[in-house]
């Protein structure tokens, strides 16, 4: 069964001002509510009891006392991390603990609920692809080019393109065999959501690494579920950029272990390509120890 409290988490974003409080005050004090009836709920949470029924009814249950006895179950399941927002007045050792807890639980969370099989989906899509094309507005673009650089490696064709109007139009020019790789938080997105569209349109697969029921997500022939509870409307998104590349690596090696032994060679070649640009070990030590003697 799904966390109510991480889903409710996920949900606050999409939520008007006074149903947003009331998602506040629940992930705030969750344990509270167990004891509390309507009346009280809502007015510690400042809104009226209609108000909150509305939460209760778009997280899909019948009703307050459905909602107090999945807010226990939650609970009970003991949730190591539930809502730890970085406040105005954290100073830099709170913000350290709370961005490791956050991390620490994103990782755990997304392990925890990872559907293997549209990974599996996602691989096999990716393992026979023509083409790759990696696809994220913003933040997400950082993860639209790690995959590029990764995915290139395999000597599998991969472009990522960062920019909105631009992505539409290659994806509109892909050939059915190819695969758009499409990452966004929120999965609502109006560019990459039309990117996507195009895609699918021309006759690619649609791989999505979003939130399940979201706009992308829709667009997609198999979306990898990935929903950190992180507030963006303060901030970009952090947690949900972690989980995301846990995603990518677990694709990538995947695509690599069905490759097989030839992609080793390849990557033995690669490697070696760029061997001059690194310093070898002893000699940057050389250079540091002749620093260190002109400066004493």
């Amino acid at each position: 069964m799904e966390d109510l409290l991480e889903r409710l988490a996920v949900l606050r974003d999409d939520l008007a001002p006074a149903e947003k409080r009331v998602a506040e005050r629940a992930l705030d004090h969750p344990e509270s509510i167990v004891r509390m009836p309507l009346k009280t709920f809502a007015a510690a949470a400042k809104v009226s009891e209609p108000t909150v029924l509305r939460v209760v009814r778009a997280l899909g249950l019948s009703g307050y006392p459905e909602f107090k006895l999945r807010v226990a179950q939650s609970l009970v399941r003991g949730q190591p991390y539930l809502h730890r927002e970085i406040a105005p007045g954290d100073g830099p050792d709170v913000v350290a603990a709370k961005i490791f807890d956050s991390t620490v639980f994103a990782v755990n969370s997304l392990r925890a609920t990872l559907d293997a099989a549209a990974v599996r989906r996602a691989i096999d899509l990716l393992h026979k692809a023509s083409r790759i094309e990696c696809y994220g507005n913003g933040p997400a673009s950082i993860l639209a080019f790690d995959a590029q650089q990764k995915f290139m490696r395999y000597g599998i064709p991969s472009v990522a393109y960062l920019e909105g109007h631009l992505q539409t139009m290659a994806a509109a020019s892909l050939s059915p065999g190819a695969v758009a790789l499409c990452f966004s938080h929120t999965g609502a997105v109006r560019d990459i959501v039309r990117t996507a569209e195009a895609a699918a349109a021309a006759g690619a697969k649609v791989i999505a690494i979003t939130r399940a029921g979201s706009p992308l997500a829709a667009k997609a022939h198999v979306v990898v579920h990935v929903a950190a509870l992180e507030n963006t409307e303060l901030t970009a998104p952090m947690v949900s950029r972690v989980a995301q590349s846990v995603v990518i690596d677990i694709l990538v090696t995947g695509v690599g272990v069905a490759l097989g032994a030839p992609v080793n060679e390849r990557l033995r070649r690669i490697k070696d390509s760029v061997a001059e640009t690194r310093i070898p070990p002893r000699q940057a030590t050389t250079r540091k120890r002749r620093r260190i003697r002109k400066t004493t």
